[in-house]
């Protein structure tokens, strides 16, 4: 006997799978049973959806409310692994709300929500760009902003400076005095944040940022390898780097091992984002750990209490330090 086709989940299976009406169904995965559905139901509703795989007709209840029950997640590279985690963590708790999430790339925040025709999404979520004029003139739209600050709309963002600050501390205590930092060739606040805090941290230790030297880059392994390797040519070369994020620390790695620089014996090295490829880095990377997934969900939350007509307050997440091998005391001077 023949397969049957395979046919698409609806709210009716879903009702009958949980033993409850169709309407409780629509109220639960809606976001709207709150006093409504008892909690146990709502669960029993939830679990059903998830079981069944099911997954709401955004399109259709956009017909029919003139809502589109999905909103964009605006980011700058789709490729980059960070950006991954960011929509995973905004698809799951989206879920939650019934919303789908799509993600959209732009290179600059001029042109972001333009793919998007209006009417396909409720709301925003712009990776550190402000919203657009064409999204700020409709009164239909709300928008968050991501990792950065934003006097117009609220934002959801890493304690990046906390976290290079705790970087920068590790490795002056470690001995250091001459420390590379291999940052984003990226306008973007999150990045001139964490300049500011290693100068500062630099400041308050009794150094001379200008001692440190620098090198910009695109994020990238390649681009990060020659920025890096600029930095160690030099004479006096710096014992350490510090990197703006993983992939760049990755780059950085290249340079150290074609100049025949052992790490950390010869350089000692920092990333930033704690992404899963930094385990298996040889030796592990020390690294500054971001929960990119928890910045995402937060990040729709907020976007949530707007579309519901709130006024929601920004976030700033916290970060941490995870120190593994690619540091140590510096090797002896040349």
């Amino acid at each position: 006997m023949p397969d049957r086709p395979h046919t698409r989940v609806t709210s009716v299976d879903v009702a009958r799978k949980a033993g409850c009406s169709q309407s409780t169904v629509s109220l639960v995965l809606s976001g709207k049973a709150s006093g409504r559905v008892s909690d146990a139901t709502a669960d029993s509703v939830r679990r059903a959806a998830r079981e069944l795989g099911y997954r709401p007709n955004v399109a259709a209840r956009a017909l029919r409310s003139g809502a589109a029950r999905a909103v964009g997640l605006v980011v700058p590279d789709v490729t980059n692994p960070f950006f991954a985690r960011v929509l995973r963590g905004a698809q799951r708790a989206a879920r939650e709300t019934g919303h789908a999430v799509a993600l959209l790339e732009t290179p600059g925040a001029d042109a972001a929500g333009e793919p998007l025709p209006s009417g396909a999404v409720d709301g925003f979520l712009f990776f550190a760009a402000e919203p657009p004029p064409s999204v700020r003139r409709d009164p239909h739209l709300r928008s968050v902003v991501v990792d950065a600050t934003s006097d117009e709309v609220p934002f959801v963002r890493l304690d990046v400076e906390t976290g290079t600050t705790a970087a920068v501390e590790h490795l002056l205590a470690l001995g250091h005095r001459r420390i590379g930092h291999v940052r984003a060739d990226v306008d973007e606040e999150t990045f001139r944040a964490r300049r500011r805090a290693l100068a500062r941290t630099l400041r308050a230790a009794g150094e001379d940022p200008a001692d440190h030297p620098s090198a910009a880059a695109e994020v990238g392994f390649q681009t990060a390898r020659a920025a890096a390797r600029e930095l160690l040519a030099a004479d006096p070369r710096p014992t350490a780097l510090l990197c703006d994020d993983d992939l760049m620390a990755g780059g950085a790695y290249l340079a150290a091992r074609e100049l025949g620089l052992a790490i950390p014996g010869d350089v000692a090295i920092v990333g930033f984002d704690d992404l899963d490829f930094a385990v298996v880095l040889d030796p592990p990377l020390t690294t500054v750990r971001a929960d990119a997934e928890d910045l995402g969900a937060q990040a729709f939350e907020v976007l949530a209490e707007l579309l519901a007509g709130g006024a929601p307050s920004s976030r700033i997440l916290g970060v941490e330090l995870v120190v593994r091998d690619s540091t140590g005391a510096p090797g002896k001077s040349r």
